[in-house]
C-alpha cells in the first residue's frame, strides 16, 4: 500500500473556523462489517493518540475514539496530520475488517457509546447495504503521465502537413517565415492533443473490462505530497477506480502494456478504501 491521500481542499472546508466542545463526543473513522473479525480495538492510536475502539450494533461498527471538542485548528498542517491519522485508522480498520465505509474527516456524535449505538441502528439498513456491497472491492489510483519529446521528435517525419509547412519556411523570406513557423507550431500543438486524447482512450478502454467503476480525477495537491513528477511529463489523465482485490495483479498487467509505449509512464497506487466510490455516512 502506498498513497491514500485526500486533497488539501478537502481538509480545509471540513474545518470549521472556531473550536467547539461536545458532549461524551465520539469521532468516527468508519463503518465496517463485524462479522469478519472478532478485534474490538485496533492496533493503531488515533487522532491526538486516542484509544480506538469499535461500537457494535448486529452485523455492524463503527469505528470510533472519545473526544471533548470537534477537530478544529488555524494551522493548515496540524489539519493535515489530523486528516492522514483519520485516513491511517481507517486503511487499519479494512486490515481486520475487510473493506471499510469510510467517513468524512471530523465526522462527530455526542452521547457517548449509546448515541453511536442509536445511529448505527437506524441507519442499519443503509450502512449494512453498502457494507455488503463494497465487500473484497478496494479504489486503485491511475496516473498516465507522458513526456511528448520522442513524438515531437519524429512527427514531422509522419505528418504531411508539417513537412510542407517546414518545407515552405525553407523555401520563404524572413516574415512569411515566421506565420509559417507559427502554423508549424499551431499544427504540432494539436496533433500532441489528439495523442494525449487518444492515450487517455486508450487507458480507459485498456481497464474497463477488469474494474467495477471508473471516475476522472482532477489533479489538486495532495496531503502526502504525492504529485511530485518529472518536469519533462504532462499528466494526461488522472483515474480513481474500483476494482475486486482479485483483479490487482491483472490490472495492472493491463497498465503495463501501455508503459511500452514510447513517452508513457503509469503510476498506480493502493488499494485504498473506496474513498471516491462510498457514500457520504458522514453527513447524515
Amino acid at each position: 500500500m502506498t498513497d491514500r491521500s485526500r486533497s488539501l481542499d478537502d481538509a480545509q472546508t471540513t474545518a470549521a473556523d472556531d473550536e467547539q466542545s461536545v458532549r461524551q463526543g465520539r469521532y468516527l473513522y468508519c463503518a465496517v462489517d463485524t462479522t469478519t473479525s472478532d478485534t474490538e480495538t485496533l492496533p493503531t492510536a488515533g487522532i491526538d493518540g486516542n484509544r480506538v475502539y469499535l461500537i457494535e450494533s448486529d452485523e455492524i461498527g463503527a469505528v470510533v475514539h472519545d473526544c471533548d471538542t470537534v477537530y478544529t485548528a488555524d494551522d493548515l498542517e496540524r489539519i493535515k496530520q489530523w486528516v492522514v491519522t483519520h485516513q491511517q485508522v481507517v486503511d487499519a480498520a479494512g486490515d481486520v475488517f475487510g473493506t471499510p465505509l469510510p467517513m468524512r474527516f471530523d465526522t462527530v456524535l455526542e452521547g457517548g457509546d449509546e448515541s453511536v449505538k442509536h445511529w448505527l441502528a437506524d441507519q442499519y439498513e443503509s450502512i449494512h447495504r453498502d457494507v455488503q456491497s463494497f465487500a473484497g472491492m478496494w479504489e486503485y489510483r491511475i496516473t498516465l503521465e507522458w513526456d511528448p519529446s520522442p513524438f515531437e521528435d519524429r512527427i514531422t517525419e509522419r505528418d504531411d502537413r508539417l513537412q510542407e509547412l517546414q518545407q515552405r519556411q525553407q523555401q520563404s523570406g524572413a516574415g512569411k517565415q515566421f506565420l509559417l513557423e507559427k502554423q508549424y507550431d499551431k499544427h504540432v500543438r494539436e496533433l500532441k492533443h489528439d495523442q494525449r486524447t487518444e492515450l487517455a482512450a486508450q487507458l480507459k478502454e485498456t481497464i474497463t473490462p477488469v474494474v467495477n467503476s471508473l471516475v476522472e480525477q482532477d489533479s489538486r495537491p495532495t496531503l502526502s505530497g504525492d504529485a511530485d513528477t518529472s518536469t519533462e511529463q504532462e499528466q494526461v489523465l488522472q483515474v480513481a477506480v474500483l476494482a475486486d482485490e482479485d483483479a490487482e495483479k491483472l490490472l495492472g498487467e493491463r497498465l503495463d502494456t501501455i508503459v511500452e509505449q514510447n513517452g508513457v509512464e503509469i503510476r498506480f497506487t493502493g488499494p485504498w478504501p473506496p474513498y471516491t466510490f462510498a457514500p457520504d455516512i458522514g453527513s447524515e
